[in-house]
């Protein structure tokens, strides 16, 4: 008899249980759908490469600013498919053929490498087989094999070529290029003739001097 009378408040404690707990504000919290879907990679923004268009202008522009000394009347791609040993090692490489007011063409060239060693360690390996014959070319004493006029310059990530059947003015054409806005430190230069012995030069405070 004692049980039953005691029913009603077990039962009467079981409803407030429930009631409170059905108005318990964690009971009631909602999951958004985007925090259990898998979150995408964040991607890095990549900078934009630069087209050969962009270096096309860049050098039409200069040029022309510098036309009293270099002269270069015309600028255009070379489409040319021939290959050169630096090809392999560049991220970047871009031709580009140069006429002056005389009609005189140079080919001028460009290879561009990810950082500094991977310039260093191309032209390195150029240098393995530069001579005449393919032989190695000893560094800022060896002769580079040319059947033309042609000039190297090497700075920390870029290589650069000009060469021509004419006569090339070494003195304009490095002061052209430390104009440029990209222009680096040269650490060699490199300027070889036919029949002559290849001159090895540094360029500092706008001074050429042999290495």
């Amino acid at each position: 008899m004692c049980a039953l009378t005691k029913l009603p408040g077990y039962l009467l404690a079981l409803v407030c249980f429930f009631f409170f707990a059905c108005n318990d504000p964690a009971s009631k919290k909602t999951i958004s759908l985007d925090e259990i879907r898998p979150q995408a990679t964040k991607q890095l923004k990549q900078k934009p490469k630069k087209s050969p268009e962009d270096t096309l202008q860049r050098l039409i522009n200069f040029y022309t600013n510098d036309s009293t000394s270099l002269q270069i009347a015309n600028i255009k791609r070379d489409s040319t498919a021939d290959k050169f040993f630096l090809d392999r090692f560049s991220v970047i490489h871009q031709r580009y053929l140069l006429t002056d007011s005389l009609g005189h063409v140079f080919a001028y060239k460009t290879w561009t490498f990810k950082d500094s060693s991977s310039c260093t360690e191309a032209f390195y390996n150029w240098l393995d087989q530069a001579g005449k014959n393919k032989t190695s070319v000893a560094l800022k004493t060896g002769n580079i094999w040319s059947k033309g006029h042609e000039i190297y310059l090497v700075s920390n990530q870029e290589i650069i070529q000009i060469s021509s059947t004419e006569r090339l003015l070494l003195r304009n054409w490095v002061k052209w290029l430390s104009g440029t806005p990209n222009f680096e430190a040269i650490k060699y230069i490199l300027h070889a003739q036919p029949r002559k012995k290849t001159l090895w030069l540094k360029y500092t405070n706008s001074k050429l001097s042999t290495l």
